[in-house]
């Protein structure tokens, strides 16, 4: 469902693209500010305007098109707020400030990234000495921790590039973790494989593995309103956008003999950049409350670097130096879900609660060998999907002439 909201929201941002009309006679004693006046009046609600409707009627084939057609869309999307969940990072719906005004916002809460577990050491309630012997591998996973955002924007009053009229600056951080810990049990065995899968260290009485992942973003998003009716405004967003994934991994055992310790690092650096397409239908269920969402798609290219290292002295097998480098390219799928409730606590300030989620569909991890003492493979930069889940609060704050 995500993507027939998204393939909706592209049909009508590409013809803005493509057959964006010129300019036309001003009407009397107002600014058209560089669209036919008809167009402006749906987009910011304002009837002055509307004295362009006989202009832009039948002998238009355009401005009968996007009337007909973003209007009828703008009903589906906001009928689409009470069929799906909506979402990503940055104000949902239309902003309080209005034309040459500037919007700021801030946002924080709970971060939960659903992707793939990374192994760390492994334990056995045996002593391990032959290949048969059983391993359990030990996996972390960052999943849960915090984020915070926030963003600036403008409103030209006029549009500037099809036919968008306000632009933002979105940022984002966020941080999550996991860790684990081990100690030998009475007759059982930790134990941990070099990078590289060729050394199988043993004899340990401690260990610990932990994992951090950081993650950023920023994105440029240009906005424009389309007024549906008094209490619902459906804003379409257009946003490139790159974002990064710094994850890092540790491992290290401590051994009963006083001589020994060892231990597997491993760092992934991976990029993407792409752009994706939103509707953000906006209801106002009374004069200070509102319901608001997302919908949205895009696509991403992405690259990664990853070094994995494992160094010291394992007492049962001598040397556990081993490097080694990897990389990773490609492309994916981005979808973008999300609601929330929207309370003007004061003119042009704007409290919300929300819940939203991003899918990727190829996001490059570490993918650690494991610790079988048959044998490992070498450790390397892996592809998998990713869901991430973001809730919290956002305040938004409008400021200059028109906001409200």
């Amino acid at each position: 469902m995500g993507v027939l909201g998204a393939a909706t929201a592209a049909s009508i941002l590409l013809p803005v693209a493509n057959q964006y009309p010129p300019r036309r006679k001003r009407c009397p004693n107002r600014a058209l500010l560089g669209m036919t006046g008809e167009l402006y009046a749906q987009r910011r609600g304002d009837s002055a305007y509307r004295c362009m409707r006989d202009r832009i009627g039948g002998s238009n084939f355009f401005g009968g098109y996007m009337t007909t057609f973003r209007g009828s869309t703008g009903v589906i999307a906001a009928a689409a707020l009470c069929l799906f969940s909506h979402a990503s990072y940055a104000d949902m719906g239309k902003s309080p400030a209005g034309p040459n005004g500037i919007v700021l916002s801030f946002e924080g809460g709970y971060l939960y990234q659903d992707g793939p577990d990374v192994t760390g050491h492994g334990i056995s309630d045996v002593v391990v000495a032959s290949p048969s012997d059983p391993v359990t591998d030990i996996l972390v996973s960052p999943d849960s921790g915090y984020f915070v955002g926030g963003l600036i924007g403008f409103d030209t009053g006029k549009p500037f590039l099809f036919g968008f009229h306000r632009v933002e600056l979105g940022l984002l951080y966020g941080r999550t973790d996991d860790s684990a810990h081990n100690v030998v049990s009475s007759g059982g065995d930790i134990v941990l494989s070099t990078v590289d899968g060729s050394v199988l260290g043993t004899g340990g009485a401690t260990a610990s593995t932990s994992i951090e992942r950081k993650t950023w973003e920023g994105a440029l998003r240009f906005e424009d309103d389309d007024v549906v009716n008094e209490t619902t405004t459906v804003t379409w967003v257009l946003a490139p956008f790159i974002r990064g994934f710094d994850e890092d991994t540790r491992t290290a055992i401590t051994t009963s003999v006083p001589c020994c310790e060892f231990g597997r690092t491993a760092s992934v650096d991976a990029t993407l950049y792409g752009i994706f397409v939103a509707a953000e239908p906006e209801k106002w269920l009374s004069p200070n409350l509102a319901l608001v969402g997302r919908i949205g798609a895009g696509v991403y290219g992405y690259d990664a670097d990853g070094k994995f290292r494992s160094a010291g002295t394992a007492a049962t097998t001598g040397d556990f130096d081993a490097t080694v480098t990897d990389g990773d390219s490609g492309a994916g799928f981005r979808g973008l879900l999300g609601i929330g409730l929207k309370l003007k606590v004061a003119p042009s300030t704007l409290l919300e609660g929300f819940a939203e989620a991003d899918y990727f569909s190829n996001v490059p991890t570490a993918h650690l060998t494991s610790n079988s003492p048959a044998g490992g493979y070498v450790s390397h930069v892996q592809d998998d999907d990713l869901w991430e889940l973001r809730t919290g609060v956002r305040l938004t704050l409008g400021f200059g002439p028109g906001s409200n």
